[in-house]
């Protein structure tokens, strides 16, 4: 192994020592020179022997416990404790809407009332002054 190469694959130890050879490195935006330790090649076996549904799962699992700070059986619970947006009913597009600083699980929201709520600043002061606008601008119709 050359210490002048860019990436060294973990698996076979296939080297990249110029930007023509890191195209055979797998890509990923935060690795360094934006590519993975590991080649195309070795990544493809890789897929080949796991099954997609345990890369899902682990990615699954992964997902839960960083964004929304529980378990995968927690999270699934409760989305389960409602079939329908706790703001305008649809029952389309759900998502876990939880508060950024606690972590803590508010309800099951669709995706548009729960952007909606973000775009405002997820406080109850944005939202109060959007109501008061509305109300001090309704036409009646």
């Amino acid at each position: 192994m050359g210490t002048d190469a860019l990436r060294t694959c973990n698996v076979c130890k296939k080297e990249a020592h110029n930007e023509e050879e890191l195209e055979l490195f797998t890509k990923q935006k935060d690795c360094k020179y934006g590519r993975k330790n590991l080649c195309k090649p070795c990544q493809l076996e890789r897929n080949r022997r796991q099954p997609s549904h345990k890369i899902k799962r682990w990615k699954t699992d992964h997902q839960v416990r960083t964004r929304y700070g529980c378990d995968v059986a927690t999270y699934e619970a409760r989305m389960a404790s409602s079939t329908c947006c706790q703001i305008c009913s649809k029952t389309e597009d759900l998502v876990y809407d939880h508060c950024h600083d606690t972590m803590e699980f508010r309800g099951v929201l669709c995706r548009g009332c729960n952007r909606s709520i973000g775009q405002l600043g997820d406080t109850l002061e944005s939202l109060q002054r959007a109501v008061n606008y509305l109300k001090s601008n309704y036409s009646g119709e």
